[in-house]
């Protein structure tokens, strides 16, 4: 086996430390190390695949800065990344969206953070492209408990890859993420592990989540968490989203029901204490957007063009 075809992670990291570092051209690394040009694209290509090399690109490059500005003077939010459509729609626009807050990801979170983690499709897409990124002393929490089917984006699947990519802590929630009897949840809850994993989860100071509008079709439904009569009897008490398994009302404001009680994850008031970031696409989902903004359980949105000005123009 030759050198160049099988080369050392010593001699990848060397080409990868001339180009990236010292700003080397791939001609100028070729002749320092009498290698040729592909040989050399070929290696910084290995570095990245090796994670020699993390490529992160910068939050401020999926910024429309008007929209932007506007969204953070009118929510109180310390961050809003706003990701131009380009004709997009449904999944592949929500691929977009999840793609520019798995790159800002990286710089919510910093060292001794805990991160709270949901489910659902969309935070599973950013999950899948997140940069690997170590962050020292990161500790990763599942925000709900366990759910039934393993081929779906599970909170333990997300919070399982994100920690892999941040090279971070993670702990799982061992509990159903929801008990057919209050008093069946009453008891798991005070199970001295299951107690101590609910209360460690008021450690989270920062949080990933998304959201759903109470439709039928929601993702609690989807999950088995809640069935669309329950959704139906929530809809009926004033609630217009779900996030993380809870329901709010337009304002923001808790709406509780049969289904909190049985229920094990994170409640209303865990989730607010923490610094969240919000990742949302569609334009259907503009009615539970506004009100988890206007709840105060976002620090960070991540938001495209067509959603992000209907949510401003709702708002005034």
């Amino acid at each position: 086996m030759s050198r160049i075809n099988h080369p050392s992670s010593r001699a990848v990291a060397e080409v990868a430390w001339l180009y990236y570092v010292k700003n080397l051209t791939q001609g100028e690394i070729a002749k320092k190390l009498g290698l040729s040009r592909p040989t050399i694209i070929s290696y910084l290509k290995l570095a990245k695949e090796r994670q020699i090399v993390c490529v992160k690109i910068a939050g401020e490059h999926f910024k429309v800065n008007a929209l932007a500005d506007r969204l953070r003077s009118r929510f109180g939010l310390a961050q809003a990344h706003v990701v131009p459509d380009h004709g997009l729609t449904g999944e592949a626009l929500t691929r977009q969206v999840c793609e520019a807050a798995a790159q800002a990801l990286p710089d919510f979170v910093g060292p001794g953070d805990e991160l709270g983690v949901s489910w659902g499709q969309t935070v599973w897409f950013v999950s899948e492209s997140v940069p690997w990124w170590p962050v020292d002393g990161l500790t990763v929490r599942q925000l709900i408990g366990s759910m039934a089917n393993p081929l779906l984006p599970t909170s333990e699947s997300c919070s399982t890859e994100i920690a892999r990519r941040l090279s971070a802590a993670c702990v799982n929630l061992n509990a159903p993420a929801v008990c057919s009897s209050e008093q069946l949840a009453g008891m798991l809850k005070a199970e001295p592990i299951i107690a101590e994993q609910l209360q460690n989860l008021k450690r989270c100071n920062k949080a990933i989540y998304s959201l759903s509008p109470c439709t039928p079709d929601t993702h609690v439904v989807q999950f088995k968490i809640a069935a669309a009569a329950d959704v139906a009897d929530y809809a009926a008490r004033g609630a217009v989203g779900i996030i993380t398994g809870r329901f709010v009302d337009a304002h923001g404001n808790p709406v509780l029901g049969p289904l909190d009680d049985r229920l094990i994850g994170a409640d209303h008031e865990t989730l607010r204490a923490m610094n969240g970031m919000l990742v949302v696409s569609g334009l259907h989902k503009l009615v539970p957007a506004l009100a988890v903004l206007r709840g105060g359980y976002a620090e960070e949105v991540v938001i495209d063009v067509p959603l992000a000005e209907a949510v401003l123009a709702a708002a005034d």
